[in-house]
């Protein structure tokens, strides 16, 4: 396997940004690119190293720009039930509460930056789908970039599909002056998705072949998460379960021996990762995750953003060390050596996903606030088991999701120092909700996929106070791009 000797994808290193992102940065049409994005066209994409810079950039959009951009947290966790907003008060981000009691009109400046954000990674990965197959290059190099870039996309599609529901399919950049592309079907959009995953499947190298320096990069098995993701959203059972078990058999991850330290700095890239948003604390460079300063509590050096809910604490089993892994609790004596202080938060809880010892503090260590080193867990095994054990459900295989989730809950007991074996005992025949349960618990707060299960399961209504069915599935398209399509945009019913 031709490894890609790259070694900035952990600091993103956005070589064609001058060129692409600075005309899209100040556009309010979603697909509004000026020329500037264009103009390299015939005479930058010329060389192998143009075609690995170009779909660099595209990762680039991946990176969880909090409350100054896309922000996930605040759909997939705020939104839910597993936490409240925090943060300084009810006017601290008070677009986000709105997220929270679907309140948020058309105009929320976080709907818009989801749009805006995810259409612009699209728009980006086309690039590259256009460009780098005219390229003369090594063609296993060319195969693996093409492969990169359709994964991308459709993982950018997958975003922007489960919050808004219909959205324009674009697979080619827009030519200025053809922005106005009408809307699609989920079901068309879930199909683009499917096609784009299988595509980068065939192109995208098994994990064992990669080289550590590309650490970050898309791989076959993060393709095939996301195709299974995409079948969970189709309740497609039968070909989940069968791409779900083909990750767990591939011999490509295991599990962590102690789920508490899978969110640790040194348990990146662990045995059971498939896929991570590399971030980096290059101090002064703003590389970094800035859920490490939103989400850390206020009496440190955060924001207090992403508070666990009380009914978040109640979901988890006495002595389930996956508990303390999520949840900070007040006087609790933490890793480092300090003494957690609830007193400012919402909840009366703090974030543990993001939190950070005091020697891994950006600030301490010369860096600035946008230099947080956590990565963002996108795929996992363990994630992967528990939709496995979804999809066996509801094919009627019951023994088979039993023993996934088992296997989950075992290794949830021996975690943490944990000796006292009577806790998670095992499943005899797991129900739905107890696989739901595991899910929860399994990835809340740092996945960001609860709002998403809910709504996926059709649980949101009962669970969540002010949701109203047939409205609330999906946030309203932005007003702005309404406006500006002319009407060829047109709103989610009840908005």
């Amino acid at each position: 396997m031709y490894a890609l000797k790259i070694t900035t994808m952990k600091y993103y290193h956005i070589i064609i940004a001058v060129v692409l992102l600075t005309g899209l940065g100040s556009c309010n049409k979603f697909l509004d690119e000026t020329p500037t994005a264009h103009l390299s066209t015939s005479s930058y994409y010329t060389t192998s190293a143009d075609a690995v810079a170009a779909v660099l950039d595209v990762y680039h959009l991946m990176k969880d720009q909090a409350y100054g951009g896309y922000s996930p947290s605040s759909f997939g966790d705020i939104m839910a039930d597993d936490a409240n907003k925090g943060g300084g008060g009810a006017s601290d981000q008070a677009l986000i509460q709105d997220l929270k009691t679907f309140t948020a009109t058309s105009d929320n400046g976080y709907v818009y930056n989801a749009w805006r954000d995810n259409f612009k990674g699209i728009y980006l990965a086309d690039v590259v789908l256009q460009q780098v197959p005219g390229i003369t290059m090594d063609s296993q190099l060319q195969t693996q970039i093409l492969g990169e870039a359709y994964f991308l996309r459709g993982y950018y599609y997958l975003q922007l599909e489960r919050l808004f529901g219909r959205v324009p399919i674009i697979k080619t950049p827009i030519a200025n002056g053809d922005y106005n592309v009408p809307q699609s079907s989920e079901a068309d959009v879930l199909a683009l998705i499917e096609a784009d995953a299988t595509t980068a499947i065939a192109d995208l190298p098994n994990q064992s072949d990669q080289a550590l320096t590309d650490r970050g990069r898309a791989t076959k098995g993060a393709a095939q998460s996301l195709l299974l993701e995409t079948y969970m959203w189709e309740k497609k059972w039968t070909q989940a379960q069968a791409l779900g078990d083909q990750i767990i058999t591939s011999g490509q991850y295991a599990l962590d021996a102690d789920v508490t330290q899978i969110w640790t700095l040194p348990e990146e890239f662990g045995p059971e990762s498939i896929f991570e948003v590399n971030n980096e604390d290059i101090p002064g460079k703003g590389v970094g995750n800035l859920l490490n300063l939103f989400d850390a509590p206020r009496n440190t050096w955060g924001y207090g953003f992403v508070v666990p809910s009380q009914s978040l604490v109640n979901e988890f089993e006495p002595g389930d060390p996956r508990l303390n892994a999520t949840v900070i609790f007040n006087n609790e004596k933490l890793p480092d050596g300090t003494v957690a202080n609830t007193a400012t938060s919402e909840t009366g809880y703090w974030n543990r996903k993001y939190w950070l010892p005091v020697s891994e503090i950006p600030t301490n260590n010369g860096g600035g606030t946008g230099d947080g080193p956590t990565n963002d867990r996108i795929y996992g095994l363990a994630e992967v088991m528990l939709w496995t054990a979804e999809a066996a459900f509801q094919n009627g295989n019951v023994s088979h999701a039993t023993d996934l989730i088992n296997t989950i809950r075992a290794r949830a007991r021996t975690s943490g120092g944990n000796t006292n074996m009577s806790i998670l005992p095992a499943y005899g025949s797991v129900t739905l909700a107890q696989i739901y349960h595991e899910e929860r618990v399994e990835t809340a707060l740092g996945e960001h996929r609860r709002w998403y299960d809910l709504i996926r399961t059709g649980r949101a209504a009962t669970l969540l106070p002010n949701f109203k069915t047939g409205v609330n599935e999906h946030i309203p398209i932005p007003y702005s791009e309404i406006q500006l399509s002319g009407g060829v945009l047109t709103q989610n019913p009840g908005y």
